[in-house]
């Protein structure tokens, strides 16, 4: 304990920590004020609850594995947006001198510089301690300069030790050399090249956007894609486009589709999400654009609205269920007659939005309204034969005037006898399962589903 150092530091060493905790204050009261939004608090805290209920295993194992993950290969961060996973931080020689480091840090923690050096380490890499390699690269971001600063500690102390100036030198730079041979193959060659790499990083997408800045259209543009919720794709598009994208919609056109009000519309669809055969009278193509043939997502076509309209979309009735004032339905129609035991039923709804912010409430992260379309088919008893709970175009990006079609595809279990079976649709709010109400022409609640064509399974 160094006690002139003490007291020479410690009244600004306290002022700092004060000021750092009025800068926090806010965020703490807000995340205390709603837990829901640390999305994330049950992906991380699993080792902290262990410790606290006496069990320190778990943080053993992800602590050992947390240091291991710098220079054991196979232990590195596992998350291939960021590593070749299982790529320890450091090549085989870079490891040394960081163990060297290290280990002299710890001889000579009694002087302050070594001290530091090894209280910078330690609490920066904390979150890695607590959670394990995996996504490591972004975790240990505070102990990045210290962490790059161990190999070269190591490195010093080996060169101490070589009395010969030019083999030292030699030495230094065949090992520079190597790390930045080993490292530039590793990352710019075999990593970012990776066909699941380019997928991660939404190449697609990212080519999709470069498309669209080069054919301009001032009209609505429909994207379909894998990921299509409020905080993934349309974040990519928003930031890739500078924030100067018309009116969009976004679905997963393999069971879903978006048709605005506006007849000026574009459709992009990849490779990785086709359309579903019922949406094909809808849908004239203009142009495929391929990418490389091994990427996961070879290419995207650009659509635009067919003026054909298919015979469901023909005829709609305008009295249909009313959900909170907030979609009417327009079609329920299953597109076989009938399915035999042991197949797939698929059950097509067409609804107008009416007003999207009434579907569902608005929940985190993006505070966005987020709703499960569900079907329910039923056994004479009232219990459950078959469900789907999803929902494959958001509520999020919703438009007055909007029509929603989607399609639902429901297992029917081998030994289910032949008989025409009751048919129930509704919504309902993942988080705490609340379903948004039928209402009628003043608003009043009259149920929480509403009953559709049965299915009928035949043989």
């Amino acid at each position: 304990f160094h006690r002139p150092l003490f007291r020479r530091w410690w009244q600004p060493a306290t002022v700092g920590l004060l000021l750092a905790g009025l800068l926090i204050i806010p965020m703490f009261v807000y995340l205390a004020n709603h837990p829901e939004a640390q999305t994330r608090l049950g992906m991380l805290d699993g080792t902290l609850q262990a410790v606290a209920s006496g069990n320190v295993t778990p943080l053993l194992k992800t602590a050992s594995q947390a240091v291991l993950a710098f220079v054991w290969p196979g232990n590195g961060d596992q998350f291939l947006a960021y590593n070749i996973p299982g790529r320890p931080v450091f090549d085989a020689i870079t490891a040394v001198f960081f163990l060297i480091g290290l280990l002299v840090s710890l001889w000579q923690w009694r002087q302050p510089r070594y001290a530091f050096v090894l209280l910078w380490f330690t609490i920066g890499i904390l979150p890695s301690l607590l959670t394990g390699p995996t996504a490591n690269t972004t975790r240990n971001l505070a102990a990045l300069p210290v962490i790059h600063l161990l190999p070269a500690l190591g490195a010093v102390a080996v060169g101490s030790k070589i009395g010969n100036r030019s083999l030292k030198v030699g030495l230094t730079a065949v090992w520079l050399l190597f790390t930045a041979t080993t490292t530039s193959r590793d990352y710019f060659v075999r990593w970012a090249q990776a066909p699941d790499v380019r997928s991660a990083y939404q190449h697609t997408l990212v080519e999709t956007i470069a498309y669209w800045r080069t054919h301009p259209s001032d009209g609505t543009l429909l994207f379909s894609t894998v990921y299509p919720g409020p905080v993934h794709d349309n974040s990519i598009a928003t930031v890739l486009a500078h924030n100067r994208l018309p009116p969009s919609r976004w679905m997963d056109a393999r069971l879903s589709l978006i048709l605005p009000p506006s007849n000026d519309v574009r459709l992009f669809i990849p490779a990785s999400t086709p359309p579903h055969p019922a949406f094909a009278p809808l849908l004239m193509p203009l142009e495929t654009i391929t990418l490389r043939p091994t990427d996961l997502d070879p290419s995207f076509t650009v659509y635009e609205l067919n003026s054909t309209r298919p015979d469901w979309l023909q005829n709609l009735p305008a009295d249909g269920p009313n959900f909170n004032n907030a979609v009417t339905l327009l079609r329920a129609t299953w597109l076989a007659p009938a399915t035999s035991p042991g197949g797939v039923a698929e059950l097509l709804t067409a609804w107008r939005v009416a007003d999207p912010s009434r579907i569902a409430p608005a929940i985190p992260p993006a505070y966005a309204p987020e709703v499960k379309l569900f079907t329910h088919v039923l056994r004479d008893d009232g219990s459950i034969l078959t469900q789907a709970d999803r929902l494959d175009a958001p509520a999020w990006s919703w438009q007055t005037g909007d029509i929603v079609v989607q399609i639902h595809q429901l297992w029917v279990p081998p030994e289910t006898a032949v008989s025409t079976y009751t048919t129930r649709i509704g919504f309902y709010e993942p988080t705490h399962g609340q379903r948004t109400p039928v209402v009628d022409t003043a608003g009043a609640p009259l149920a929480d589903t509403a009953e559709v064509v049965p299915l009928q399974v035949a043989r």
